[in-house]
């Protein structure tokens, strides 16, 4: 029998393989070390990163199974994680049978949530002096917190999938997965457990871009500018395309306003918005565009 090749070994291997362009070496994900982190060079803000497991997708019928949260402090004017503070998950019974596929997504079942609760008071000492809330895809994990925590739904939200601009980083695919495999580098071979998914998001933020800037700072800049909601009411049908291309999302019969095209941008460019609206959408058909200011406490939320 060959014996198993020693960490160390492993490890030269990695190296003379990641020189080579036809290979491409990703390395299991560890807990990050910020022990030898650089000191603050600016305000030292704290955050908490978070990631519900569910039992579905509709907040308003379903259930938490999991919350995992990573608070940590970071450089407000670089982005840079200084410490983790604590790192820190329960479940939760939802009182009724996980659903097959989420079991087997999760790795959660009935007997790991029988009787457990997650600890109320433990994630409100967490969040005390917390100024951003941090999740991957927060339209999703949010509305979930909201419910569950209504101490929580002041703090201000960001979300590493859509507040860091990864497409002009050259990421063509936003999600969890993949990013963690292209931008740092890294997996996880584990079932989507809350926690692992919060240290995987870490990751990515942490992980600088060619250009050496931090995708937390780029997170954190955009979590705080001023945004408008512009819709484009009464838009005709065969603008449609248009429109999603450009990144407007169909408000639905309960969106606001109802069954309209939608799209969030910064308050910056706004003129420039309604300018292409004119032209692309309206030109000769009745009807113009309307926007609002978007409260930022409220971002993500589904109110």
């Amino acid at each position: 029998m060959t014996p198993e090749p020693s960490p160390q070994d492993l490890e030269l291997l990695a190296q003379q393989l990641s020189v080579s362009r036809d290979y491409r070496v990703l390395r299991r994900l560890q807990p990050l070390d910020f022990s030898a982190s650089r000191p603050a060079t600016g305000p030292l803000k704290r955050a908490l990163l978070l990631d519900v497991e569910t039992t579905g997708l509709s907040y308003a019928s379903d259930s938490i199974i999991e919350l995992g949260m990573i608070l940590f402090t970071y450089d407000a004017s670089t982005g840079h994680v200084v410490q983790v503070l604590a790192a820190e998950s329960w479940l939760q019974d939802p009182g009724r049978p996980i659903p097959e596929h989420i079991a087997k997504l999760t790795g959660i079942t009935d007997d790991d949530v029988r009787g457990q609760q997650i600890d109320e008071q433990r994630v409100r000492e967490l969040s005390k002096d917390v100024g951003l809330i941090i999740a991957h895809n927060a339209a999703f994990d949010r509305p979930f917190v909201d419910r569950r925590f209504p101490a929580l739904s002041e703090i201000h939200w960001g979300c590493s999938m859509n507040d860091v601009p990864w497409e002009s980083m050259n990421m063509p695919s936003r999600k969890l997965e993949f990013l963690l495999y292209t931008h740092a580098q890294a997996f996880l071979d584990t079932h989507h457990r809350a926690l692992d998914d919060c240290r995987a998001t870490l990751h990515i933020l942490t992980t600088p871009f060619a250009d050496t800037s931090l995708p937390m700072q780029h997170l954190r800049v955009s979590a705080g500018k001023p945004r408008v909601r512009v819709s484009a009411v009464r838009s005709h049908f065969d603008t449609k395309d248009a429109l999603r291309q450009r990144g407007y999302s169909w408000s639905g019969d309960n969106g606001k306003p109802p069954k309209t095209w939608c799209k969030e941008i910064f308050q910056t460019d706004l003129q420039a918005e309604l300018e292409w609206m004119q032209e692309q959408v309206y030109g000769t058909h009745p009807g113009q565009a309307t926007h609002e200011v978007v409260n930022l406490r409220k971002r993500y939320s589904a109110s």
